[in-house]
């Protein structure tokens, strides 16, 4: 008997032992609280401790890159790889092809075009034995004493696992079909189409539809909700999706529910509607706002959309009309720097740009700042930061202005238009292999970057003279491509 008492003092004594502690947290949580509201908040990075020389140290836990501008396709990282998380497609040019696939930094002659090198973060296992085999060191964690080609990255994580596949590979349709990939181009193509008939529900457009949501273009903000509800049905028929506009989750349901239940016993859409306004009523959650919703849900008769649809077309032709130029520039994206030949220039612009990217700041001027400071600033880099910058006077409309009469003594003959860009084989007249290499190169550089003649052959001729290979033979033929011969 004493036993029962002492064990139900036991107890009583171990509950209030645990309350008292539980109301010492519940009263301190502000200050013992241990999660953290990622990525808003972020623990500090401890500082790396791996037990010996820091700069020895390839094993590291971050995210693969690949500097594709070394990459000669030789399949080494595929092969090695024990997850299959890399993937490789490259193009060797027939024999009789005057493609020119480049040289690497360490002066490696390319002979294929990598057409396509994807890595699966997700599924990378972090081994390392795909740095290793590769001969010309492209493919590295980020980080470390990788440090100075890539800063580290391990916050790489995304919603949707298409966000952890990196590609990698920057060749041009152009550039594959010169080198013969049709057929590969073919399939990537089929395969892409494949993938949106299958995220676009078979490809299968109901034309119902089409009208109601042309309609919706000109309607005030009062009528705007009753098309865009009807667009929703198809063909007069009610989905359980057009009741997503009903904000109230409780409401949701219950329309749902009844929505349902008539549904099953074969009733129209009108029938519906009503059974779904009673079951609202009935639960007391009836309101001015999901009337009108469920008002909206009667589809529009043709008489009442097409007036509307042309409508829409003419103020739609106005405000085309009405719209003054704009001007438009492409989004400034890491892989344009990798026009940038020099390697440790490469480097820091693209350090800078991730970092300026995380930050919120201007990412062209961080680059330029940053090849700056560290003397690395070229013409080519110079000129690709400027593509992507713009002026107000280029945004601005064109003012035209009355030409002034000119005499003839002060009239100046206006500039022809430039020459197309000549063809890479108009360079295998320079003798010598390492000129032409590198003539080669720099004209690859130029023509992905949309360069013009005149441009190209200024930096042919700058590179040529920096390497002290301009001789005679080839400022001759410089002078004759520059001229059209």
């Amino acid at each position: 008997m004493s036993e029962y008492f002492s064990n139900i003092i036991y107890g009583v004594k171990s509950f209030l032992t645990g309350m008292k502690l539980t109301l010492d947290h519940f009263n301190n949580k502000k200050e013992r609280v241990a999660t953290l509201q990622y990525p808003h908040e972020k623990w500090p990075v401890p500082e790396r401790n791996i037990g010996f020389d820091h700069s020895e140290y390839n094993l590291i836990r971050s995210r693969l890159h690949v500097d594709i501008d070394d990459c000669i396709s030789c399949m080494q990282c595929e092969k090695f790889c024990p997850v299959d998380c890399i993937k490789i497609d490259a193009i060797k040019p027939p024999k009789d092809s005057d493609v020119d696939c480049g040289i690497t930094s360490n002066d490696t002659q390319k002979k294929m075009i990598v057409s396509r090198f994807t890595i699966d973060m997700s599924e990378c296992m972090y081994c390392n034995l795909c740095v290793f085999p590769c001969p010309e060191e492209c493919i590295y964690m980020v980080g470390g004493p990788n440090a100075e080609k890539h800063e580290i990255d391990y916050e790489f994580s995304q919603y949707k696992r298409d966000g952890m596949i990196f590609e990698f590979a920057d060749a041009t349709d152009d550039m594959i079909r010169d080198a013969g990939g049709d057929k590969w181009l073919e399939q990537r193509d089929a395969k892409l189409k494949k993938n949106s008939e299958g995220v676009e529900l078979m490809g299968i457009v109901p034309e119902a539809i089409t009208a109601p949501v042309a309609a919706t273009a000109v309607e005030t903000k009062t009528e705007t909700a009753k098309p865009a509800a009807a667009a929703k049905s198809i063909g007069g028929e009610l989905e359980i999706k057009s009741f997503n506009d009903i904000a109230d989750k409780m409401c949701r349901g219950i329309a749902k529910k009844a929505f349902m239940a008539a549904k099953r016993a074969g009733k129209d859409a009108t029938a519906i509607l009503a059974d779904v306004a009673q079951a609202l009523s009935d639960a007391g959650k009836m309101t001015g706002e999901i009337q009108s919703i469920l008002d909206g849900l009667s589809a529009p008769t043709p008489e009442a959309v097409t007036p509307v649809a042309e409508a829409g077309g003419a103020a739609k032709a106005e405000s085309v009309a009405e719209a003054p130029p704009t001007a438009e520039l492409k989004e400034f994206d890491i892989k344009e720097l990798n026009v940038i030949e020099d390697k440790m220039a490469r480097g820091t612009a693209k350090k800078a740009f991730l970092g300026a990217k995380r930050s919120g700041e201007d990412k062209v001027e961080a680059v330029r700042k940053a090849l700056g400071d560290a003397g690395l600033l070229d013409s080519v880099a110079e000129k690709l930061l400027n593509s992507f910058t713009i002026t107000d006077t280029e945004v601005s409309a064109p003012v035209v202005a009355e030409k002034p009469v000119e005499s003839s003594e002060d009239a100046v003959a206006e500039p022809t238009g430039d020459l197309p860009l000549f063809e890479i084989t108009d360079l295998n007249g320079i003798d010598d292999k390492m000129t032409r290499g590198m003539a080669k190169k720099i004209y690859m550089t130029g023509k992905r970057t949309d360069k013009t003649r005149a441009e190209v052959i200024a930096d042919l001729r700058t590179g040529l003279t920096e390497a002290g290979k301009l001789d005679d033979a080839t400022a001759v033929i410089l002078n004759n491509l520059e001229s059209g011969n």
